[in-house]
């Protein structure tokens, strides 16, 4: 028997990550409120409503959206609700492997952190394999769903005929879907939701951004402070010897020195490539946010909610910027019929 795998989403990878930041950062802000406000009790003196049950709500909301509604909008909505809802789940795990329902079980927090790491393999796993030429297909039959909704932009419609390109998608359906694409009216300008204008805004002041002569060698003064500053704090725990650190401080130095080593990484390749050099920087935001931050939160939960605060923020502006690099990298890839092909109008 010759056994298929199931047909990815072009948009695993964004989709699946932003479910498991949204996860990490529900465990640590939900623990820091807890913490703040003195672990209160939901439900009165005899009933106890446990967020484990908000988690399992939030759980169901994002597979009904999912599994019901064809609209774009809807995976996305379902990944931050899913990562919210298992983040919630998940941060109660100490109650169900202890007799007595003990939420501040030590290894409760190892669990949770076993948990992350074997999700985020599953998600890198998933997006390192190439698309084939019949998931290549699929993904444009999906992209020809969000024409049939006035949702398919330009550049979605640029990247998937380069994915059936790059694949060497040549079978019928593939080439009707293809003409398909090329025929299919994308949302004109005019008719965009307020998002897709600020939107556009942006992306015309990243291209701007990234052309200027000096924002590269800003950006590399920026990431050698940034590695200084984060040397500095490792040798700060370092002052009194390593056998005076615990084993959560220690475990902190030692992600906190690989994510420095990615960042500098990134620092050496902006000159040739931005894209590679944010993909680096993306590795090293996910090293700080899915082990770094777990650990300091063990001895400083202020410090580590306020840090992931500012990774979160700086985590969404990468993957924005890793977002348009690569829709300038496909767009100057493609065929030039497919290049300068002009934008369809959607009907009035």
């Amino acid at each position: 028997m010759r056994l298929h795998w199931p047909a990815r989403s072009f948009d695993l990878h964004q989709h699946l990550t932003t479910l498991f930041v949204c996860a990490v950062a529900t465990v640590l802000f939900t623990r820091a409120l807890l913490a703040a406000t003195g672990y209160p009790r939901v439900g009165g003196s005899s009933l106890h409503i446990a967020h484990v049950l908000w988690g399992g709500l939030l759980l169901l909301a994002a597979l009904i959206a999912a599994l019901a509604f064809l609209s774009p909008a809807a995976k996305p909505v379902a990944a931050v609700v899913g990562g919210v809802g298992l983040g919630l789940f998940i941060d109660e795990v100490g109650k169900f492997v202890t007799k007595d329902v003990n939420y501040f079980y030590r290894p409760a927090i190892a669990i949770i952190y076993v948990s992350f790491v074997l999700l985020f393999l599953v998600i890198r796993w998933l997006a390192r394999r190439r698309f084939s030429a019949e998931e290549a297909t699929l993904i444009g039959i999906e992209s020809l769903q969000r024409a049939a909704v006035g949702a398919l932009s330009d550049e979605r419609r640029a990247r998937v005929l380069g994915l059936l390109t790059e694949t060497g998608a040549e079978a019928p359906l593939a080439q009707s879907v293809r003409e398909l694409l090329e025929r299919s009216a994308v949302k004109a300008q005019g008719s965009q939701t307020l998002t897709r204008r600020l939107s556009s805004g942006l992306a015309s002041v990243w291209t701007s951004l990234t052309r200027h002569r000096l924002f590269r060698r800003g950006v590399f003064s920026l990431l050698i402070v940034v590695a200084a500053i984060s040397a500095a704090e490792v040798a700060w725990l370092l002052r009194h010897g390593l056998a005076h650190l615990s084993f959560s401080q220690k475990a902190f130095t030692l992600t906190t020195l690989i994510a420095d080593g990615a960042l500098l990484i990134g620092a050496l390749s902006l000159r040739r490539s931005l894209l590679s050099a944010l993909h680096w920087y993306d590795h090293a935001v996910l090293i700080e946010i899915t082990v770094a931050q777990v650990f300091l939160y063990t001895s400083e939960q202020l410090a580590a909610t306020l840090n992931l605060a500012a990774l979160l923020i700086l985590w969404s502006v990468i993957r924005w910027g890793i977002h348009l690099e690569t829709a300038q990298q496909v767009k100057r890839s493609l065929p030039s019929r497919y290049a300068r092909m002009p934008a369809a109008r959607a009907p009035d």
